[in-house]
């Protein structure tokens, strides 16, 4: 998954980029001062048609689509390039507003973006514009371009989706940017991390998913904007409001609890923190249409408990056992409960192992998560914590892994666990279950070894009584199956 400093840079990198030009030196882009806005909006359309126009003929493909037509309509551009480039905004409204554009962002077929970075080459010459240098970067190819003038600008090209020979609506929604948000110091990104914001620990928004369950690894997520409405504010809502800040303001204060109010106001605070611009005008329109403060005093104090099994891989899959001696455990422990499952595979993928895992533990009150490594089920159960308040760690790890718990504890107090992007929790506890000698007589070996002999009044015993034994005796081959291509070691 995107982590989240990562997606704020995806919003903000545009004009930061240097390319070292044929003498060695470095240049970096400036951004646009807007002076004559017709004559910089001609300059740089013409400079894209005839990229447009020398890719078409070096390849015989459309960048902007056939006859340039995303660049004619204007669907093409993204961000504030699209205000722009917007011939029905005045231009004495938009210098009232935006005295200077970072950089030009335009959309091309995903497909074309490679291909792109190869095309453009230093010394090209495109309307009055050359090419510098080029460089690629996420899912963007970026270039230095000198116009005649001496200035140096950056032009971005961003691989999307295209439908009918223009970026498909849902592309246009994800980098779009509000004229009426502008006007009142609100940026596209600022309306891209609310929409991420707003989900809490349900669900997670980025510019290049979309929105996606916050805790299922599996949900290929909506970039419909009103699909996405729908998710997070219900079907009666006003799903046109989608598409601005203050738009969605609107709808978390009419759709979301208000009790909810200040924490997605808290979180959002903390995401933009760590932009490079103003955020003064989105955070006061916030309080101010919420109705909430900065801060409460009294939330401080509060503290707020998280509980997790940082990450199983069992063998190969969960018994009864896990389910007395970890499932157990974690229900008494305090807070939000999370735990990882291995993305290994064998006969058994992740999300069977979460299944079965989930049917023996029952109402245990946890969330799981595939993950890759700890770190990622850690900082899960870090973002479902209010921002507010002292943060207490519970880690659960069975009697046998006890030294590896405390490394794990000690790693995240020396602020070794890079998934935790510098987040700190304010205590961390470890605890192991009840049942350290297994008296329920369980394992993975015996369960192993009751497959590979066809035992499966044994296995159904591992397996629980929550499985029939059709489901049992299905899950029990497939087991042996696995031990007989020995894709599953019998003993470990």
């Amino acid at each position: 998954m995107l982590k989240f400093s990562g997606f704020v840079n995806l919003l903000t990198e545009g004009g930061n980029i240097k390319v070292k030009t044929s003498d060695g030196n470095e240049v970096s882009a400036a951004p646009f001062k807007i002076k004559d806005r017709g004559k910089q909006t001609n300059d740089i359309h013409t400079a894209l048609k005839s990229i447009h126009d020398s890719y078409h003929q070096a390849t015989g493909a459309h960048l902007f689509g056939r006859n340039a037509k995303a660049l004619e309509t204007g669907s093409a551009f993204a961000g504030s390039t699209k205000h722009l480039m917007n011939g029905h905004i005045p231009d004495h409204e938009f210098k009232k507003h935006k005295s200077m554009v970072g950089d030009v962002d335009a959309q091309i077929p995903m497909e074309h973006k490679d291909a792109l970075a190869k095309h453009l080459k230093a010394g090209d010459r495109h309307g009055p514009y050359t090419v510098v240098g080029v460089k690629k970067h996420g899912t963007e190819t970026s270039a230095v371009m000198r116009h005649d003038n001496g200035e140096h600008h950056q032009f971005d090209f961003e691989g999307t989706h295209y439908s009918g020979n223009e970026p498909h609506k849902n592309e246009n929604f994800l980098h779009s940017a509000d004229w009426n948000d502008a006007k009142a110091g609100i940026s596209g990104a600022h309306h891209k991390i609310l929409l991420n914001t707003v989900g809490l620990g349900k669900h997670k928004f980025s510019i290049t998913h979309g929105l996606r369950s916050r805790t299922d690894e599996t949900d290929p997520g909506t970039k419909d904007p009103k699909e996405i409405s729908k998710k997070l504010f219900g079907n009666h809502a006003d799903h046109d409001s989608i598409h601005s800040f203050q738009g969605v303001t609107h709808l978390i204060k009419n759709h979301i609890q208000p009790s909810q109010h200040q924490e997605i106001y808290n979180k959002f605070k903390e995401g933009v923190d760590r932009l490079k611009k103003d955020n003064s005008s989105a955070l006061n329109h916030l309080r101010k249409h919420l109705n909430i403060s900065d801060s409460i005093k009294e939330s401080v104090e509060e503290t707020h408990h998280t509980s997790v099994i940082p990450m199983v891989g069992f063998s190969p899959i969960s018994h009864m056992g896990h389910a007395q001696d970890l499932g157990g455990a974690l229900k008494k422990l305090p807070g939000t409960k999370h735990v990882g499952i291995s993305k290994k595979t064998d006969v058994f993928d992740s999300t069977e192992r979460k299944n079965i895992m989930n049917r023996q533990w029952g109402n245990v009150g946890h969330k799981t998560h595939i993950v890759s490594g700890a770190g990622e089920t850690i900082r899960h159960a870090y973002d479902s914590l209010p921002t507010h308040g002292k943060k207490v760690l519970h880690i659960l790890l069975g009697g046998d892994r006890q030294e590896m718990a405390k490394g794990l504890k000690s790693s995240l107090e020396s602020n070794n666990i890079k998934e935790m992007e510098g987040r700190k929790f304010d205590e961390i506890h470890v605890h192991a279950p009840e049942d350290s000698n297994r008296n329920h007589g369980m394992s993975g070996t015996k369960m192993r070894q009751a497959a590979a002999d066809g035992n499966e009044e044994e296995f159904h015993k591992h397996v629980g009584p929550m499985f029939n034994k059709k489901e049992s005796n299905g899950i029990m081959n497939k087991v042996k199956g696995g031990i007989e291509s020995k894709q599953i070691k019998l003993k470990r």
